[in-house]
């Protein structure tokens, strides 16, 4: 089976962090997932006042960081 059958994608290792705790260190949030039914229990979603979803196969870098910052509410990037 391939890696991501037992976690979410955000849950990879890429270097010592994952790329869930690389965006939370970037964006000074806390994350949550949106994933399969048969990962939601292990892995549930948390909605807050203020959400901001990324799709967990981009990496965040400064420059994605500030386009994401600079989001007015109901605005969107897409790449």
């Amino acid at each position: 089976m391939p890696l991501t059958f037992t976690r979410p994608i955000s849950e990879l290792r890429v270097g010592i962090l994952t790329i869930r705790e690389k965006w939370e260190k970037h964006l000074g949030g806390r994350a949550s997932y949106i994933t399969q039914d048969y990962l939601a229990e292990k892995y549930p979603i948390h909605i807050a006042q203020d959400n901001i979803l990324i799709n967990s196969t981009f990496l965040p870098d400064k420059s994605l960081v500030s386009y994401i910052f600079n989001l007015k509410l109901n605005e969107a990037l897409l790449l």
